[in-house]
């Protein structure tokens, strides 16, 4: 078949699913090694990734969920007896303010002196020399040094300041304390549960699914788990409960999802991976970017260059193609032309890159360039029978 009737018929099932389709691009054992490597990466990521989010869910949330119901059923300690359990109330003066500036965020810090009243011996509480609070408002923005607080201790640390009416909690404050690993669990569950997706859909592509290096494989789903993570993120700080957030998190995936299915199976539908190029025989002997890929005498490791010419084709490490070429021999035909496959021998080809399936007989052979380049690749191999094999000119 010439390069010509295989790039003006994409559709004849001869040219995409016979001896020299998917199924033959490399050698059993680099396809082997090449699939295996594909699934097992993400499967691992995967694996990895649901492990840490059940581990958030099943030990960290629960025991912040478990302070927060304490520290909300709490009641204040009697005169009698104070203990940790309960929540007890100090006054203590204001000795400094401060704002410390970071890149992208402030803390806010009050310095206190020592208790307006002497703490009874029993009391198990210390004031701290200083206090972060959560936020400016209303406490920070409104003392200076030598107000008077009011300081409530739980399970021994300062969880509220009042001062004249106002109340502000500090960073210990234990409400809301399950919100960020419980984010972060939806996150990773979400990352996770793509990589084994993604490990799936591999095993599947190299068990016959030409998996070829087309943008929108790797676009739509990438930003698909975007989309989802970010707002599975959000959900816990929008939300009063983790089960409210697992429902809303799990609504807002559904449209994301069924519009990447959506775009998914059109793109499938829409077109094949074989792509129409019109050949062009090259006028003159022209050295362009390019490989020959296969297990086949005239494919070199390091011969990172193609010379096309009238009837000509040949690999060259020399980016002028003067010296130390390697022509195609007669046999050489073109199949198709098509986008890159996670699969295909050799390196990963540089974006904007397409593949000329040929076959030398038997055995495939893969010439790799821009898709720039193609035309001139086609043009050199229109007529295998008239090639002429000439050798490298001297100097």
């Amino acid at each position: 078949m010439s390069a010509a009737a295989a790039a003006a018929a994409p559709n004849d099932p001869s040219v995409r699913t016979g001896a020299f389709g998917p199924h033959a691009r490399t050698p059993l054992g680099a396809l082997a090694s090449t699939a295996y490597g594909a699934v097992l990466g993400p499967a691992v990521i995967g694996v990895a990734f649901l492990i840490a989010a059940g581990w958030l869910l099943l030990a960290t949330v629960p025991g912040a969920l478990d302070m927060e119901r304490a520290f909300t059923a709490a009641a204040d300690c009697p005169a009698a007896g104070i203990s940790t359990e309960c929540r007890h109330t100090v006054g203590a003066p204001v000795t400094s303010v401060a704002a410390d500036h970071k890149h992208r965020s402030t803390d806010y810090w009050l310095g206190l002196g020592r208790p307006a009243r002497p703490q009874r011996p029993e009391r198990p509480d210390v004031v701290p020399p200083r206090v972060k609070m959560d936020g400016r408002v209303p406490v920070f923005a409104a003392v200076h040094p030598g107000s008077a607080l009011q300081l409530t201790y739980w399970r021994g640390q300062i969880r509220y300041v009042d001062y004249h009416g106002l109340r502000q909690y500090t960073a210990a404050d234990p409400r809301g304390g399950y919100r960020l690993p419980f984010a972060a669990a939806l996150v990773l569950l979400s990352v996770g549960g793509a990589c084994l997706r993604t490990a799936y859909r591999r095993a599947r592509r190299h068990a016959g699914e030409p998996p070829a290096h087309e943008p929108w494989r790797l676009t739509v789903p990438l930003a698909s788990v975007l989309l989802i993570c970010c707002f599975a993120f959000a959900t816990p700080w929008v939300t009063s409960g983790v089960p409210t957030a697992l429902l809303l998190a799990a609504v807002g995936a559904v449209p994301v999802l069924a519009g990447a299915a959506w775009l998914t199976r059109r793109r499938h539908h829409r077109t094949t991976d074989t792509i129409r190029v019109a050949p062009l025989s090259p006028l003159a002997d022209e050295c362009f970017p390019g490989r020959v890929l296969g297990e086949v005498p005239y494919s070199h490791e390091g011969f990172g260059y193609l010379v096309a010419g009238p009837g000509l084709l040949a690999a060259t490490p020399d980016p002028s193609g003067r010296i130390a070429r390697r022509p195609v021999p007669r046999t050489l035909v073109a199949v198709r032309v098509r986008p890159p496959y996670w699969t295909d021998p050799g390196p990963r080809p540089a974006p904007g890159a397409h593949v000329v399936e040929c076959r030398d007989g038997p055995t495939p052979v893969y010439v790799v360039t821009h898709h720039a380049y193609v035309p001139r690749v086609l043009g050199a191999l229109r007529c295998p029978t008239q090639a002429r094999l000439r050798p490298s000119p001297p100097g």
